[in-house]
């Protein structure tokens, strides 16, 4: 019996699963992240480790082929840079990686042309055309870009309830459920919270749930949020007009699970601009596209 690890290294988590090479799963386990640019080599080093220790378990398996997406990447990793993350921690032969969203697209388990947009902690886009060359928007990290990601609406809400805390913008929910949030009675309190030391940027992501709370009643973090939708559904748009008609697009991360009115609100936006392209949320989950991939490089 062949085995198969597939990993999904997001911003905020790594999911790690073990499936038989009929697709039974045999193991998963969720460590902390091993995007080495918000937490270094050492630190994803040692947070791979304990995911991939945690998801073996002891058990007395050799794996045949293992494949790794991360949030860190936009492309397939040279096998150098490959052996400088997992050298020494994955038993296996066969490692390959690539971005988050390319597991993604290989959980989408279709044929020809396919998109992915993933929103978590940070966000991107990719499409893969009919002769398997792989297109990006968006990826350019949490300075340069990440629209509609977690930690993008966390930064704008932060902001917006500052300045109404400060008055130089209009007053909204969000400066009293982030001083709630942080257990802060004073705003200026929130310094030290985020500089000292610096927060991890998947720590500021965690922020989003109070935000759409507030966006229920609040017209400042309603806002935040229908911005966010509508400049990563610009992101997306650029991907598509590359792309063929009728293109599926897999959505994934955080943000589209779980918060239907931002689904709704970039969905609308795709569909009114390319009306032929079909939306949902991935069925399979994309470590098991990571295990998919694994599957494919074994037969190569």
């Amino acid at each position: 019996m062949k085995y198969y690890l597939g990993i999904d290294g997001g911003g905020s988590k790594t999911t790690a699963i073990i499936c038989d090479e009929k697709l039974n799963l045999v193991s998963r386990f969720v460590g902390e992240s091993i995007n080495f640019n918000s937490v270094g080599m050492e630190e994803a080093r040692k947070n791979l480790r304990a995911t991939v220790d945690g998801a073996i378990d002891g058990k007395s398996i050799k794996l045949s082929a293992a494949f790794i997406g991360m949030s860190a990447i936009a492309e397939r990793a040279d096998n150098e840079f490959t052996k400088k993350l997992c050298d020494g921690i994955i038993d296996c032969d066969k490692i390959t990686m690539d971005s988050d969203v390319y597991i993604g697209l290989e959980a989408m388990r279709c044929d020809g042309s396919a998109a992915m947009v993933i929103s978590g902690t940070g966000s991107m886009a990719v499409g893969r055309l009919a002769d398997g060359e792989i297109i990006h928007t968006g990826g350019w990290g949490y300075i340069l870009g990440d629209e509609g990601s977690g930690y993008a609406i966390a930064i704008d809400a932060l902001r917006a309830a500052i300045c109404g805390y400060e008055g130089s913008a209009p007053e909204t929910l969000l400066t009293d459920a982030i001083k709630e949030y942080y257990q802060v009675n004073d705003m200026m309190k929130l310094i030290d919270i985020f500089y000292d030391p610096p927060m991890p940027r998947s720590e500021i992501a965690k922020l989003v749930p109070v935000i759409f709370r507030c966006a229920e009643n609040d017209v400042v973090a309603n806002d935040i949020v229908e911005k966010h939708a509508k400049l990563l559904a610009d992101t997306v748009s650029a991907l598509l007009r590359k792309m063929p008609s009728g293109t599926p697009l897999g959505l994934w991360g955080g943000i589209f699970e779980n918060y239907e009115k931002f689904r709704t609100l970039f969905s609308s936006i795709i569909s009114e601009n390319f009306p032929e392209t079909k939306i949902n949320v991935l069925e399979y989950a994309p470590e098991y596209g990571a295990v998919f991939a694994a599957i494919k490089t074994d037969g190569e």
